[in-house]
């Protein structure tokens, strides 16, 4: 349990209580209680202040509902101690809790250089990396211009006559993805991430660092948030119109967690092929 006590420590001092608890059964709390409940189990995380709090309790309960996202394997634990939080799980579902908060199609930690998609919020992450993605965004546009509906011709549901640097890309798609079945709609999902990662990409290309970055285009609209020097968290929507000032508000929110999270992921080898092997440095606050 000392995983638990880490996690009900570092809720204390994130949301900056006296006490923090994990209770099980019983009726909920009364309404001016910072609480939420973890994940569909009977458990709730709890959070106590002995004078008034220091924002508001619905704030304060957003902000719990990401932390206790941020810890989902390590709170589920409890029901099955032998089971260790894996790291990368752990940011996968800090990253969902951020997407739902947003009403973002994706949320995304990737830097500036590697191949690597070191989080998302997708369950299905698919096999797809960085320089996949910048190949999917071209084989997007390139449907688009020659009138091609890609997310149905590679979910094996429509036929077309593809111009031959298309059929090159689709093909080549299709290889990276093989075993994996996705029908029109999560074709189209993953174009339109994969075209904010190419446009991130691009940007960070010719404007290398940064701490913030948005993008609002018909076909992919992105806020994008630095972070460690080379690191983004990047938010992808569906509607250009989103609501700028309410996604900020929760990456910042959320930024301190998600650092801590990238920071505990085991070095990783970018290639699968013993090649050099990334060690996530220490990242600096925002």
């Amino acid at each position: 349990m000392d995983d638990l006590a880490r996690v009900l420590a570092l809720t204390v001092q994130e949301l900056e209580a006296d006490d923090a608890r994990l209770e099980l059964g019983g009726r909920d709390p009364s309404s001016d209680t910072v609480w939420c409940p973890v994940g569909d189990g009977p458990y709730r995380l709890v959070v106590v202040y002995d004078g008034p709090p220091p924002q508001p309790v619905e704030v304060l309960r957003d902000r719990l509902r990401l932390l206790a996202g941020s810890f989902a394997s390590t709170l589920s634990a409890v029901r099955t101690p032998a089971t260790a939080p894996d790291p990368q799980r752990s940011l996968d579902d800090a990253l969902e809790v951020l997407a739902q908060q947003t009403r973002a199609c994706d949320a995304l930690v990737v830097d500036e250089t590697s191949p690597m998609i070191w989080g998302a919020s997708d369950g299905e992450r698919g096999p797809e990396d960085v320089l996949d993605a910048e190949r999917g965004a071209k084989a997007w546009r390139l449907g688009k211009q020659a009138g091609v509906d890609l997310p149905s011709v590679l979910a094996g549901e429509a036929d077309a006559a593809l111009p031959n640097e298309l059929a090159r890309l689709v093909t080549e798609m299709l290889a990276v993805a093989e075993g994996t079945t996705r029908r029109p709609a999560q074709w189209r999902r993953r174009l339109r991430m994969f075209a904010a990662i190419a446009a991130l990409r691009e940007r960070c290309a010719r404007h290398p660092g940064g701490s913030r970055w948005s993008l609002r285009e018909s076909e992919v609209a992105l806020l994008g948030r630095g972070f460690g020097g080379i690191y983004w968290l990047l938010l992808v929507f569906d509607d250009p119109d989103f609501s700028e000032l309410h996604a900020e508000a929760a990456m910042i929110h959320a930024a301190p967690w998600i650092e801590r999270l990238v920071t505990a992921l085991p070095p990783v080898d970018p290639d699968g092929k013993g090649g050099r092997v990334v060690k996530l440095r220490r990242l600096r606050r925002l």
